[in-house]
This record gives structure tokens, sequence and C-alpha cells, in this order.
């Protein structure tokens, strides 16, 4: 704010009411932030501009309806979802997969928020999965050297269906992954196979590693398999 710097703020509806405060005052005539902590007011440089970015209230769970007073501080644009067909191109140029395997992936993202939109959830629309996820996705595909439409079905049951609690909602997403992916996913395969491949390094220190107090139950091997695919790719 005070060298002039440009700053963007990413889901600005779901900022606490204090935060909302301080920036109205930064962005009225004053152009000044009080920062409480160090009782200082900073006075905004010619040059610093603020972008901030939301997601509908009404689509999204978790986000205010921020105050007409204070959206006037912006111009606000609005960007519509990205065209399926373009949504497919992205995935397959950004994250280097073949384009059949992109369109299934976009339709299956399609076919769930429809599930969730007409569930009227909580959590809107976007509850199952996002087009971020679509990335993350890919790249787990791309990343684990997937081939065939079973694997990329595995992946996106690995992100997208293991994350919720509801083994109702779990179902619903592997119903979707089987019927575009024309696969059957078994609770049973889902993690024998792949727990196979778990580093040799780690296998080798398996008979010590029981000894101590971890019990490697299945749902301890699960549950490690899952951390350790999201960790290798730095997911948030």
């Amino acid at each position: 704010v005070r060298e002039g710097h440009w700053i963007v703020l990413d889901e600005l509806n779901l900022a606490p009411s204090d935060v909302l405060e301080a920036l109205n005052r930064l962005l009225d005539d004053n152009r000044e932030l009080f920062v409480p902590e160090l009782h200082e007011t900073i006075s905004a440089h010619p040059n610093f501009m603020l972008f901030a970015t939301q997601n509908p209230p009404a689509l999204y769970g978790g986000r205010k309806i921020l105050s007409r007073a204070f959206r006037n501080r912006f111009v606000e644009i609005h960007v519509d979802d990205i065209p399926e067909d373009e949504l497919s191109e992205i995935l397959t140029q950004k994250c280097l997969i073949a384009k059949s395997h992109a369109t299934k992936m976009v339709e299956v993202m399609k076919d769930l928020q429809r599930n969730r939109q007409n569930s009227k959830a909580f959590a809107g629309k976007h509850g199952y999965i996002t087009p971020r996820d679509l990335f993350r996705w890919a790249d787990r595909f791309r990343t684990y050297e997937g081939r065939s439409n079973e694997e990329l079905a595995r992946e996106g049951y690995y992100l997208l269906a293991e994350r919720l609690r509801d083994d109702t909602e779990k179902l619903v997403v592997q119903e979707v992954l089987e019927r575009h992916f024309r696969v059957s996913l078994t609770n049973d395969d889902l993690y024998k196979e792949e727990l196979l491949k778990l580093d040799e390094s780690f296998h080798s220190r398996r008979d010590s590693m029981e000894n101590r107090t971890i019990s490697w139950t299945k749902s301890m091997w699960r549950l490690f398999f899952l951390i350790e695919r999201s960790y290798k790719l730095r997911e948030p």
C-alpha cells in the first residue's frame, strides 16, 4: 500500500468484518489503512491499486453478501462460467492430457454440479467440484502417468469422493465417474494396487514402523496413501 503495489484479494466475501471495515477506509477518499496492531495509519501511494475477486454467495457456501455501498467502491466485472469446449481445451493444453480425457472430465464436473444444484445442498452447485479441482485431477493423472479411463476415474475418486464425509455423497461421485468412464470402482480394489506402488524405501522400513506406536490398519494405509498423493504434488 505504502509503496504503490497492486494487490489482488481473492474470495473477498469470505473476509471477516473487521477486514472489510479497514478496506472501506482504504478505498474511500482518505485512502488510508489503519493497522491496529501497530497503532499506525498508512497512506496509500498514488499508484496503489486494489483488485478483488469473489464467488456468488448464492452458489457457494459460507460467502457473505457485501453491501452495495462497499461494492460501489469497485468497478464490477461479472464473469460467467467458462464454456465447456473452452475448459476442455484449456485442460488439454495446460495439463498436457488427451483431449478425450479432458472432455470426459468436464462432463463429470457438469454432471456433479447439476446433481448438487438439484439437491439444494448448502454448498451450492460447486459443492462437489470446481474448475480448480479439474486442474488438480488432470495434474495427478499426468504426474502418475495415467493412460486408461479406469486410472483417470480412480484419480477422480481419490480427489473428489474421499474428501466427503457423507457416504451417500461419495456414492454419487462414484456413480457419476463409473457412468462417464464406463468402469467399475470397487472399494476393495481402489487401493490394493496403488499401495503396492509406494516407495520401496518406505516398504523396507515397514516392519520396524509396525513395531512402534502406529497401528497400520487398512484405514491407516488408506489415509497415508491419500496424504502422500496430495503432498507429492504440493496441493493445498
